[in-house]
């Protein structure tokens, strides 16, 4: 079942790689190096999802990824870069 988060935090970590923090919701589990497939909530790219492997401990507060982004490509990593936080 989708769930909408909202993004909480980005941080360069790279010319090309930034990292993202985003709300985890309550009861949210996951297995250290398990993905989840993630779609971005804007026009145009809602069908187009990707798989993210986790990049936090189980146990954090909140959802970390941390995506490198291909800047010569018109995707989802592309798109993603553009985004701050607050947007979900």
């Amino acid at each position: 079942m989708p769930t909408s988060v909202k993004i909480l935090h980005t941080e360069p970590v790279t010319h090309d790689v930034r990292r993202y923090r985003v709300e985890k919701p309550d009861g949210f589990q996951f297995e250290p190096g398990q993905a989840t497939e993630i779609a971005l909530d804007k026009d145009g790219w809602r069908d187009e999802t990707r798989p993210f492997t986790f990049t936090a401990l189980p146990d954090a507060d909140t959802l970390e990824f941390t995506i490198k982004s291909y800047h010569d490509h018109d995707g989802v990593t592309h798109e993603l870069w553009s985004m701050q936080a607050g947007d979900a």
